[in-house]
């Protein structure tokens, strides 16, 4: 019968400690020492930034809402006969530019709340596999002591280990690292354009959408009236076109850059480097 490989010491010693941690993991201390850590804070904060950025987009989706309403009812409208075409086109187009905005905050109103739930999935799962993955590390160095006939159990035993070892780094660290890195990004980056161009977007619902009526009946007492009230909206759509088409391009490109790139990137830069390192500590290993 062949004989078994006697485990080093210092595999003894890591083996010892797995264990430990295998005990401290399944009854909940190494939850409460990591969140003591700086965990607790970085998921406080990642709560507190998803949930102003949702509340931001509801209100600029609230304002091109009511703005792509208002130029809906003008352009389908037969008021002003004889300058219809005029009004028509300058109508057409702002509304093309608003209803891209439109959508592209929709859009990121969407994927912030995903992200809000998939922390709190990650939240819930982590302290399993952080279980799990010291339980298959543990079994994968006993399996280096076995017979040489269990080679193929062994690398088995290893390929498992490092994938639940990289999840269980993806949802403690990778996932609320890459959210507070793009909270970080953002404040730094996108925030003055988004806050330019939401500002400019809220003073034109207020220049032709005032409060006080809602946003057909306001626009028709406004602007349908006359002639001249006609011009008037052409002129003022004219004047503002350049301008509507710079907030909504720095209002597509903030928004995007918040939602998709800046945590995107981040989180495949963090996976990739926990990925390198995870596998290097397995080989030597």
């Amino acid at each position: 019968m062949p004989k078994r490989i006697p485990i080093p010491r210092k595999q003894l010693l890591i083996l010892i400690v797995l264990i430990v941690g295998i005990v401290l993991t399944a009854v909940g201390f190494t939850e409460r020492i990591l969140g003591t850590c700086g965990l607790d804070r970085l998921s406080a904060r990642n709560e507190a930034y998803l949930e102003s950025s949702q509340q931001r987009s509801l209100r600029t989706f609230a304002v091109l809402s009511t703005i792509k309403v208002g130029l809906a009812v003008v352009e389908g409208s037969e008021i002003g006969v004889g300058f219809g075409l005029e009004i028509g086109d300058v109508v057409q187009a702002a509304y093309d530019y608003v209803d891209i905005a439109w959508k592209t905050v929709l859009a990121a109103a969407v994927i912030l709340l995903g992200t809000t739930l998939l922390l709190e999935t990650a939240s819930l799962l982590d302290h399993w596999l952080l279980l799990i993955a010291l339980v298959t590390v543990t079994v994968t160095m006993v399996t280096q002591g076995s017979p040489p006939r269990l080679p193929r159990t062994h690398r088995t035993l290893r390929e498992i280990a490092l994938f639940v070892t990289v999840l269980a780094a993806v949802f403690y660290l990778i996932l609320p690292l890459s959210v507070s890195g793009g909270a970080c990004l953002s404040r730094k980056i996108t925030a003055p354009s988004i806050e330019e161009a939401e500002s400019g977007l809220s003073a034109i619902t207020e220049e032709l959408f005032p409060e006080d009526q809602p946003a057909d009946e306001g626009l028709l007492s406004r602007w349908a009236q006359t002639k001249e009230q006609l011009s008037q909206m052409a002129s003022y759509l004219k004047d503002k076109t350049s301008e509507l088409v710079v907030w909504i391009l720095k209002l597509i490109a903030g928004y995007l850059f918040d939602c998709l790139v800046f945590p995107l990137v981040l989180f495949f830069l963090l996976f990739w480097f926990t990925r390198v390192m995870a596998k290097s500590l397995f080989r030597s290993g």
